[in-house]
């Protein structure tokens, strides 16, 4: 039985030897290395026997590549060792100090870097690691050990109650915690994913997603190798700066599966034109998932009326909900079906309260789109966060899951562990997951409605931030960043006072009044919600915290506010509230 990732491996080497398994594009558009599936199997049994001698079983290892070829070989290397991988972005030098407080969390016995990685960091982390060893394998001549095999072949078919990973949560709504994530949970996990978007062996992915962490790693990574599939990749600055690129590469790889967060879709409308549209072919793109972040039913409207000329199909829009602590996937839309888009009453979504539909063009009207249903093992239910109880359909509560992707906790952190996932539901067996979100079950889906941590408790009433976001982005589309805005309450005693902190773009940083610009969002912000902002800081186009998978953090966000971490464009009197 196969009980980890490896045996799916080893099962393709076997089968299918030279097919391709990964494809890495140098910028986004030359294919500059790939892997069919013997050479991997080959690669990663090589350089776990080196781990293993090295005397790291049983250990955790730091992974920095930035190359996502070396980085999955390094990866699964791991896995057939019986060392946890401990996958990181690699660092800039000013964020060197978190990667070392990660790494002392996680207690790691060496660091495996790719050797431009290891040439530009080790000296730099090296004095917060404590003279931690580092490795690299690249170029080197490795042998395969019979005791690496036999290693391999126990964990991949008995070896799934094993520790696979620690997958270091992106930080949006406080410390960073290293979710411990087994190799049944991942086997689960998979196994959900490639039944709710209907995956196989001749599905190509194409990814931009960072590779380290849950939706690139799990989605784009792991999922193809699971099937017996292909998949091509490139880095996410590639994406970043020319979202053509990953447009392209859907297109001339005959992509099936491939997603993002909802401002990659924005920013693909956004950075492209009718004319660099051209000779896109979208006919075999089945799946275009988006998660990580709000959904917003414009955004997807938009993209599908930018794209539908070259063969998108408006059921390709796949918007689905899930989080590190469930490994990735919770809920999926049915693949295949239009994303269903509601609009519910924005001064209705108190917590135990039912939700209140509405026409969209209706005041106080704010938009919703479902993330269908768990799948297999998998249960959600709506709770009430204050008394633990079961909510029925239509009420608004916190969201709790529960099934075999659920992880194991929390590395060295009981306590947050004993919270996290461990809560007990009147009337239910077993332990839940408590999401920290909140959501609603309406129309037979899950409807995610907001952060519970964000939610804004202002003169007795809640208000979710990412609403009063939205709404000040029209009052200037041009001048203000879409996606770039962080609202949040202010620390006690002035936690009454609710602040906005926006990116401008480019041309709003050249052009825009910043004293009318302020003007009219307080206006826009009161008269859609009954709330004064207290404070209004812009800022320049990337300073806004963000977690790897484009989440604003907006705890970080309010720290910076308050310790005057923030570089205001315009000094502008804040007005009392």
């Amino acid at each position: 039985m196969d009980a980890s990732i490896l045996a799916r491996l080893f099962h393709h080497a076997q089968t299918s030897p030279s097919k391709r398994v990964y494809a890495y594009l140098e910028r986004g558009e030359r294919l500059a290395a790939s892997l069919d599936y013997a050479q991997l199997q080959q690669n990663v049994l090589a350089t776990a026997s080196a781990l293993i001698d090295l005397g790291y079983e049983g250990e955790r290892a730091l992974l920095l590549y930035a190359n996502p070829l070396e980085f999955v070989q390094s990866f699964l290397a791991c896995l057939a060792a019986g060392v946890t991988a401990v996958p990181l972005a690699v660092p800039s030098a000013r964020h060197a100090a978190s990667v070392a407080a990660i790494a002392r969390n996680a207690t790691i016995a060496c660091v495996l870097a790719g050797r431009r990685e290891q040439q530009q960091l080790q000296s730099l982390l090296e004095p917060e690691l404590d003279a931690t060893p580092w490795h690299c394998f690249d170029g080197m001549e490795l042998e395969t050990s019979s005791g690496a095999i036999r290693q391999a072949e126990a964990i991949a078919y008995g070896g799934g109650s094993r520790l696979a990973f620690l997958q270091y949560t992106s930080g949006s709504t406080g410390t960073p915690k290293g979710v411990m994530v087994s190799h049944a949970n991942l086997m689960a996990n998979e196994a959900v994913i490639g039944e709710a978007m209907r995956m196989h062996r001749d599905s190509v992915v194409v990814g931009w997603l960072p590779h380290f962490h849950d939706m690139g790693l799990i989605g784009n990574l792991l999922q193809p190798l699971y099937q017996g599939a292909e998949c091509v990749l490139m880095q996410p600055v590639d994406f970043i700066q020319k979202p053509l690129r990953w447009l392209r590469a859907v297109s001339d790889y005959g992509g099936t599966v491939s997603g993002g967060p909802n401002f990659a879709y924005d920013l693909c409308v956004a950075k492209t034109s009718e004319e660099t549209r051209q000779g896109l072919d979208f006919s075999r793109w089945e799946v275009a998932f988006t998660g990580a972040e709000p959904i917003k039913g414009e955004t997807l409207r938009r993209f599908a009326a930018a794209f539908e000329a070259h063969g998108l199909r408006r059921s390709t829009l796949y918007p689905c909900y899930g989080m590190a602590e469930s490994t990735l996937f919770i809920t999926g839309e049915q693949q295949g079906r239009a994303p269903l888009i509601v609009s519910l009453r924005s001064d209705a979504l108190t917590i135990g309260a039912a939700v209140v539909p509405v026409a969209a063009d209706t005041p106080l009207a704010a938009e919703f789109v479902g993330c269908g249903l768990p799948r297999q093992d998998a249960r959600i239910r709506i709770v009430h966060p204050d008394t633990l109880q079961a909510l029925p359909e239509g009420h608004v509560g916190e969201i709790w899951a529960q099934g075999g992707s659920i992880a194991l906790g929390y590395y060295a952190n009981p306590q947050a562990s004993e919270h996290g996932f461990a809560a007990q539901l009147s009337g239910e067996a077993g332990n839940w997951l408590r999401t920290g979100d909140l959501g609603v079950m309406h129309a037979g889906q899950l409807f995610v409605v907001g952060r519970l941590k964000d939610v804004l408790v202002v003169r007795g009433r809640n208000y979710y931030p990412q609403d009063i976001e939205h709404s000040a982005l029209l009052a200037d589309a041009e001048a203000l960043a879409t996606g770039g805005g962080a609202v949040f309450q202010r620390q006690a005693p002035h936690d009454e006072e609710v602040v906005l902190v926006q990116e401008l773009t480019r041309q709003g940083v050249r052009q825009a009044d910043l004293p009318a610009l302020q003007a009219a969002v307080r206006a826009l912000v009161i008269e859609r919600h009954g709330i004064a902002l207290g404070d209004i800081v812009f800022i320049k186009p990337g300073q806004l915290p963000r977690t790897t998978s484009g989440k604003v953090r907006r705890n970080r966000c309010r720290e910076l506010y308050e310790c005057g971490g923030f570089e205001p464009l315009d000094a502008v009197e804040p007005v009392e509230v």
